[in-house]
């Protein structure tokens, strides 16, 4: 099939889907990787958080060094995650997906909330698995929109995903949700296509840890009629470098 078909925002397909658990065997090397990486940061695990803003990890993504996987110095544990984090994208996401990376994200207690936004592209979607409980207080916010949604409105949240603007999604439909998603550790949470959402300010006594993978389904950006967003998330710690 075309590339053209993921090129539009499609309500149908926006928020999230809960898809069950973690497989038990898996859970651990989930842990571990992340007590790696917070490790190997060593004081700059604290510097993070005391920058009280949501910080991201990336351990492997597809635009940063052609592909390596980074960070996990246990190499038994890296390709052991890697593994997975491939094979959840088969299991859980639509038939078509492409890896594009996998990680945590950090919301520390006191944080402050992200802008709404659409992660990089139209076609993005995301696999979450909350580390630390999804609750009220720290777990990410999304819209739904109504299935007559205006062209125009779609076409004003697709010309810059970065920033969407709120405001204008009111003013061309009658009605949208904002909704929250909580649950509990080791949940796979599927985030669909164009899902506008952001992260709260984490009001709540810890500091929220998710684990994500990535994907996309367009194949060629080439004709893309939008600008395809490559700017990292605020807050992106590098390794490596």
């Amino acid at each position: 099939m075309s590339d053209e078909k993921y090129f539009k925002l499609d309500p149908a397909r926006m928020g999230f889907r809960f898809l069950g658990a973690v497989p038990s065997e898996t859970q651990p090397i989930l842990k571990r990787a992340f007590q790696i990486l917070k490790r190997d940061m060593g004081a700059g695990w604290d510097t993070q958080l005391a920058q009280k803003e949501i910080f991201w990890l990336n351990v492997w993504q597809d635009r940063n060094e052609a592909g390596e996987m980074m960070a996990l110095s246990d190499k038994k544990v890296a390709g052991a995650l890697d593994a997975w984090s491939r094979a959840a994208v088969s299991q859980y996401c639509e038939a078509g997906a492409i890896i594009d990376g996998y990680g945590f994200v950090v919301n520390p207690v006191g944080s402050k909330p992200q802008i709404w936004h659409v992660d990089y592209t139209t076609d993005a979607a995301a696999i979450w698995v909350p580390m630390t409980p999804f609750t009220e207080k720290n777990a990410t916010q999304f819209i739904t929109l109504p299935a007559d949604t205006p062209d125009e409105v779609l076409e004003e949240i697709a010309s810059d995903v970065d920033s969407v603007n709120v405001r204008a999604i009111a003013k061309g439909v009658a009605h949208y949700r904002v909704q929250q998603i909580a649950a509990q550790p080791m949940s796979v949470l599927y985030m669909e296509r164009g899902t506008i959402h952001r992260g709260v300010a984490n009001t709540g006594k810890d500091h929220r840890v998710a684990f994500y993978v990535t994907v996309h389904f367009i194949k060629n950006y080439e004709n893309y009629p939008y600008y395809r967003s490559e700017t990292p998330e605020p807050g992106l710690v590098v390794f490596g470098t």
